[in-house]
C-alpha cells in the first residue's frame, strides 16, 4: 500500500516539474519576455522602458533635472489617457497641480505665446506659464 502512495506522489512532483518548464518556455517564447527585466531586477529602473513610453520617462527626467516640484499636463497629454495617467503615476512624489506654472506639451503642441520654454526634449517641452 505505501509503495502505490509513493507511486502516486512521484507522478504528481513529476506533473508539475513537467508543467513548471512548459510555464517557463511558454513565458520565454511565446509573451515576449526579456531577459534584461529579470537580469537586474533591484536596479532602480530596471526594465523601465518596457513598462512605459519614452514621453513618460523623459518627463521624469527634465522634472528632475529643473528641479520641478509640481507640474501641469497641456491639452495633448490630457487627451491622451495612457499618456496621462502613467505620467502623473511614474512621476510621484512630484505631482500634478492644475494651478502649477510649469507645463508640459508633447512637441507636436503648440505652444501658447505667454510661456517660456525651459527645456526641449526628445518628445515634449517643459514652460513656464
Amino acid at each position: 500500500m505505501i509503495i502505490d502512495g509513493e507511486v502516486k506522489i512521484k507522478k504528481i512532483k513529476f506533473f508539475f516539474l513537467i508543467l513548471c518548464l512548459l510555464q517557463l518556455f511558454y513565458m520565454y517564447f511565446k509573451s515576449g519576455f526579456k531577459y534584461e527585466i529579470i537580469k537586474n531586477p533591484f536596479n532602480k529602473n530596471a526594465g523601465i522602458s518596457y513598462a512605459v513610453s519614452g514621453e513618460v520617462i523623459e518627463t521624469n527626467k527634465v522634472l528632475k533635472k529643473q528641479k520641478v516640484i509640481n507640474f501641469n499636463l497641456s491639452e495633448g497629454f490630457k487627451n491622451n489617457y495612457y499618456l496621462y495617467q502613467r505620467t502623473i503615476e511614474y512621476n510621484y512624489p512630484i505631482r500634478m497641480n492644475e494651478t502649477s506654472k510649469f507645463v508640459l506639451f508633447l512637441n507636436t503642441e503648440e505652444i501658447p505665446n505667454d510661456c517660456k520654454i525651459i527645456e526641449t526634449g526628445k518628445y515634449l517641452k517643459l514652460t513656464q506659464c
